[in-house]
C-alpha cells in the first residue's frame, strides 16, 4: 500500500476543500480570512513540494498544530491569541530540528503573498549567513548592521551563521548580537516585527547570543516550536 494515501487524507481533512476560486475571493476581499488561508495555504504548498521539491505535501500528527497556527497567525485572526496564547503584534520565532519544514513554511507565505498581491503578508527573507558574508565584504560595516536593523525581515537558520570578521575595529564579531538588539528597539518604538527560523533551543541562544538577547525574544517573538519525526521533509 502507498504509503501516501493516508497523508492525502489527512491533508484533505485538515484543510478545506479546493473547490472555489481563490483568486476571485481574494478579488473581493483585499484582506483574507482563515478559511481562505487554509484553502490558499494548501494548495499553494502542495505546489511548491511538486515544483521544488518534487514530493508531496505532507500534514501530520507532527506538523499539523504548526500549520494552524501560522495560518491563524497571517490570516490576522484572534484564535491565534485565544487558542495558543499568542500575539499577532509579534513575530515568529519557529525553532526545532533540521528539515521539520519552518523554512519552506515562510517560503510559501511569500509565494502567497506575491501571487494574490497581498503586502501585508509580505517580509525580505535572508538566511544569517548571507548576512554576515554582506557584512565581511562590506567595508562600511555599521551600514550593513542598519540595513538589517530596519524594516520587517525573516532571518533564516539564526545559529548556523558564522562569526563575522570586523577587522577594522572588532576583530571576530557575532553581528546578530547587534542586529537583533537594534530590532528589540524598533519593535518596541514602532512594532517592527521579526521572523526567525532557528535550529537552537532558547537555552542554546542565550549561550551564543547573551542573557539580554534571549531575554528580548520573550518580548519580540511568539515562541513556536515544529519538531518532526522520521527524517527531514525537505
Amino acid at each position: 500500500m502507498s504509503k501516501s494515501i493516508p497523508a492525502k487524507r489527512v491533508l484533505n481533512d485538515f484543510f478545506s476543500r479546493l473547490n472555489h476560486s481563490n483568486e476571485k475571493v481574494l478579488k473581493a476581499h483585499p484582506f483574507i480570512d482563515l478559511s481562505q488561508m487554509k484553502r490558499i495555504f494548501a494548495e499553494e504548498a502542495r505546489l511548491f513540494y511538486q515544483e521544488e521539491r518534487n514530493r508531496e505535501f505532507q500534514v501530520d500528527a507532527d506538523n499539523k498544530k504548526y500549520f494552524n497556527q501560522i495560518c491563524k497567525y497571517f490570516s490576522r485572526n484572534s484564535l491565534f491569541e485565544i487558542d495558543h496564547n499568542g500575539d499577532l503584534n509579534k513575530g515568529l520565532f519557529v525553532y526545532g530540528n533540521s528539515g521539520s519544514g519552518k523554512t519552506t513554511s515562510f517560503k510559501i507565505i511569500q509565494r502567497i503573498s506575491l501571487k494574490y498581491n497581498l503586502k501585508q503578508l509580505w517580509f525580505p527573507f535572508i538566511q544569517t549567513q548571507e548576512v554576515v558574508n554582506k557584512f565581511n565584504l562590506d567595508k562600511s560595516k555599521d551600514s550593513v548592521i542598519k540595513n538589517y536593523s530596519n524594516g520587517n525581515f525573516m532571518f533564516d537558520e539564526l545559529g548556523a551563521e558564522s562569526t563575522a570578521q570586523n577587522i577594522f575595529v572588532y576583530g571576530k564579531e557575532d553581528i546578530f548580537i547587534r542586529i537583533l538588539e537594534a530590532r528589540y528597539n524598533q519593535f518596541v518604538d514602532k512594532g517592527i516585527k521579526t521572523h526567525i527560523t532557528c535550529n537552537l533551543t532558547l537555552d542554546e541562544i542565550q549561550k551564543r547570543y547573551g542573557t539580554r538577547v534571549e531575554d528580548r525574544f520573550y518580548e519580540m517573538f511568539n515562541l513556536v516550536p515544529l519538531n518532526v519525526t522520521g527524517g527531514s521533509r525537505r
